[in-house]
């Protein structure tokens, strides 16, 4: 569903001085798909279109000058005026463009200019016209000059070769032929690339650690990355060992800009390192802006007084707008030191041991529970999944912990970016505790009475914490009409990207004050809109205050009272940049970094009524009306359809409308994050979680793997079932949907007779191929929308109106036809 993505500023030119070069040739600088085909253009394309065919490419200038290489693939012109497209950058260090990529985009051709914008969040807009002398020259948002000229075809054009990947597992008995004493001790080695993940962890013969660390390494700036050279700052992290586990001391988020979080890891040791020990530990890069999570490893070789370098891989991340290697080598020193607190530390580090949960591997399931289990993951491709499983009665059981390079060796410890799943976990949760805490009242408290609100109107004059939790406060501007609803109007837009740029508390709260107001009250429309669960948290801070003291933080609050009473002793939370350096206000809308040990102890007290071992956690009233327990009505509706009824939002939790096959009726509650950040509360007291970056946002098949480990009820009687609709057969198909063009809420469908579909909002076009199968299912696939999935639907009639349904989602889709 809809979630917060990162402000994400597409940088192809920022002109910065570049100095005088020679022309560039940039035939193997630009990267392209293995499977590009050029189709000649048709009869009906026109001359002027059919000019645009075939293969461009040059650098974009500035001052006459070339800079960064990229090419331009129109691929096929149709007689509509669409085109598919790929447009391809290089790397080019003096605009710290370090990693080259291509992308696929839909494009139009008007008044002989191609358009067509990249499928990123902020949709940078390119166009494409025709220069005197035959070549093309492309501006970005209107600036700009991409002059590119002809080429042959795409026979020449591609990225060289500059990394070789390991992506085979060594041996397990060794002997170890990477990372090898010799190479991690060597002055100036950096490896040829990323290796199979198990190069970093034991491999042959191996013993515990020969020597115990205590104390502080310090990591020296290096540069190394799959495209140019990225920098990585220097930093120094306290570390202690502590049986076999690699411990450091610190496990916040470290550092601003370039931020990393450090997890436990373990040390041994193997007959080749020379009589040194070695290590390994996991850890996330983050920064200060978004939710995404870059997901390492690292290792290196110690004794009493000294350390090798430490090598290092990143090779999976929560982010779909960068999937990029990284890896390299970093000069490292280490001062032995006793550490502060040590005791208290290492006593906290083994009472984390013992009450981590049960995690358990997906071959572990009963069989008994059926195939349906194997079928969570949906439509996204194991490459897109970073974890995924079951928790059942507080024991999670893991589908994986995947990266390009083998299964992610330390799975309970890897951190995910969940995105918006924050709302839920971190937003939702604290006003519970809230709520525990002083009494359910504090859900009606007034966002005005706690935080100094700016705005020049009176929308917010009587905004409570429920309405900004419900995101329903009434404040917005992109969609200023009830019907048809538009929940996401005002999210992921200029105005939030700008807001996520803004770094203190104040900035920040200035920037959401300063959006106008709906022509409705408050609690009456969503308008889902990430800045209101930031508004919501800073009121939520100064409530605090005024009860426990200026000096309480609300995040530490919820840290002491509910995370850690559950055995989550560590919670990364991403808060504003004070630069008085105060602790800042938890975002509360993203920024949250949990593991699956950290889910399944959430979900569970979640699941049980927000009580924990006796002690009542959260407010059970209000938590069982957030999760639909309390009515299935309860929230808001979304003018989302599903084949069970209309989908609702409430108190930071989705729901999906479901009806089991015994006929019992739910509101399934859900959390949702960008980028397909899934966690699913069902009616059996069964969760549900997959850590994905694939934007796909489909818990059915999670809500089916959940309720094959026990039913969802179990009716006295057995209930009426309505008669099953009778579809369109392929021949009434034929007849009444092709050559058709439909309208929905928000967009107009054109199903050509020449087997093309266009799809037209007015935000985004698309085109796509349809066909129609012999048992009566419409079928197609975008160029770009639904990431390019075919996808078929059933359809069903009633007079002008047609509903869609597709064959492995819920949802549906009406359309209206008009001609």
């Amino acid at each position: 569903m809809f979630a917060p993505v990162i402000a994400m500023a597409f940088v192809l030119f920022v002109f910065l001085g570049v100095g005088v070069v020679d022309a560039r040739d940039c035939r193997d600088e630009t990267p392209l798909p293995a499977d590009v085909k050029l189709v000649p253009p048709g009869p009906d394309v026109s001359t002027t279109a059919a000019r645009f065919a075939g293969t461009w490419v040059g650098a974009w200038r500035e001052n006459s000058v070339d800079t960064v290489c990229a090419t331009l693939v129109v691929e096929e012109l149709l007689s509509t005026g669409h085109a598919r497209v790929i447009y391809s950058h290089g790397a080019w260090e003096p605009l710290r463009i370090r990693q080259p990529r291509f992308f696929r985009a839909t494009g139009r051709i008007v008044n002989d200019v191609l358009h067509f914008m990249l499928p990123l969040p902020d949709r940078p807009p390119f166009a494409y016209k025709f220069a005197p002398d035959g070549s093309l020259s492309g501006t970005l948002k209107g600036g700009g000059n991409h002059a590119v000229t002809r080429a042959a075809d795409v026979s020449g054009i591609g990225c060289r070769t500059q990394v070789a990947r390991v992506a085979t597992p060594p041996t397990a008995s060794g002997p170890r032929d990477r990372l090898t004493a010799a190479e991690l001790l060597a002055s100036g080695s950096t490896g040829d690339g990323p290796i199979h993940n198990d190069y970093f962890m034991p491999l042959g013969p191996t013993a515990p650690a020969r020597h115990s660390l205590r104390g502080t390494l310090a990591i020296a700036a290096y540069q190394g990355c799959r495209g140019l050279a990225a920098p990585t700052p220097a930093g120094t992290i306290d570390f202690f060992t502590q049986g076999e586990h690699l411990v450091p001391v610190v496990r916040g988020i470290v550092g601003s800009p370039g931020a990393v979080i450090v997890s436990p890891g373990r040390v041994w040791s193997e007959p080749g390192d020379q009589g040194m020990s070695r290590a390994s530990f996991p850890f996330i890069l983050v920064n200060e802006f978004n939710n995404g999570a870059k997901n390492g490893l690292a290792t290196f070789l110690f004794d009493d007084t000294r350390v090798s370098a430490l090598r290092f891989q990143i090779v999976q991340e929560t982010m779909a707008w960068e999937r990029y290697d990284y890896w390299g080598q970093a000069p490292m020193t280490y001062t032995p030191r006793t550490l502060t607190d040590e005791a208290a530390v290492r006593a906290r580090f083994a009472e984390e041991l013992r009450r981590q949960a049960p995690i358990r591997p997906w071959s572990a399931l009963p069989t008994a529970w059926g195939p349906l289990l194997d079928g969570i993951d949906g439509e996204v491709a194991a490459d897109d999944v970073s974890a995924s499983g079951l928790v059942v009665d507080g024991v999670a059981y893991v589908r994986g912990c995947n990266t390009r390079y083998g299964a992610y060796p330390y799975c309970r410890e890897m951190r995910h970016g969940v995105f918006s799943v924050t709302k839920s976990l971190g937003g939702a949760v604290a006003l519970l505790r809230l709520a525990q805490k002083y009494g359910d009242a504090v859900f009606d408290a007034k966002i005005k009475d706690y935080v100094t609100v700016t705005s020049s109107h009176d929308g917010w004059e009587h905004v409570t914490f429920a309405d900004a939790l419900n995101m329903a406060t009434g404040i917005g501007e992109l969609s200023p009409q009830r019907q048809p609803n538009d929940p996401a109007a005002d999210e992921n837009k200029p105005r939030m990207f700008a807001w996520m740029a803004k770094r203190s508390a104040k900035e920040k709260l200035d920037a959401g004050f300063a959006y106008p107001k709906y022509p409705w009250a408050h609690g009456e429309v969503v308008r889902y809109n990430s800045v209101h669960t930031f508004v919501l948290a800073a009121a939520m801070d100064a409530y605090l205050k005024r009860h426990a003291g200026p000096n309480a933080e609300l995040w530490d609050m919820v840290v002491r009272e509910v995370l850690e009473p559950i055995g989550v002793f560590h919670a990364p939370m991403m808060h504003t940049l004070e630069t008085e350096g105060s602790r800042g206000i938890p975002l509360l809308a993203y920024g949250l970094y949990p593991t699956i040990d950290d889910i399944a102890k959430l979900t569970t007290l979640l699941q049980s009524d927000g009580r924990h071992e006796g002690r009542q956690l959260l407010s059970a009233t209000k938590l069982a009306e957030a999760l639909y327990r309390t009515s299935v009505d309860s929230g808001l509706p979304l003018g989302s359809s599903y084949r069970a009824g209309e989908a609702r939002y409430h108190l930071s939790f989705w729901s999906v409308p479901y009806r089991t096959t015994t006929g019992c009726f739910f509101q399934i509650p859900y959390m949702s994050g960008f980028g397909g950040n899934l966690i699913v509360l069902l009616p059996n007291r069964v969760s549900v979680f997959r850590f994905a970056d694939a934007m796909s946002y489909d818990p059915e098949r999670m809500i089916l793997a959940g309720e094959a480990v026990r039913p969802f009820c179990t009716p006295a009687v057995t209930a009426a079932m309505a008669a099953p609709r009778v579809p369109l057969t392929a021949a009434e198909l034929r007849a009444e949907v092709v050559g058709r063009t439909f309208d929905s809420d928000f967009a107009r469908l054109v199903i050509d007779r020449s087997g093309i579909v266009s799809f037209d909002s007015k935000i985004d076009f698309d085109i796509g191929r349809w066909h129609i199968t012999d048992d009566g299912q419409y079928c197609r696939t975008w160029n770009v929308l639904d990431r390019g999935r075919p996808r078929c639907y059933r359809l069903y009639r009633d007079g002008e109106t047609f509903e869609l349904h597709p064959i492995d989602r819920w949802n549906v889709t009406k359309l209206r036809r008009i001609n």
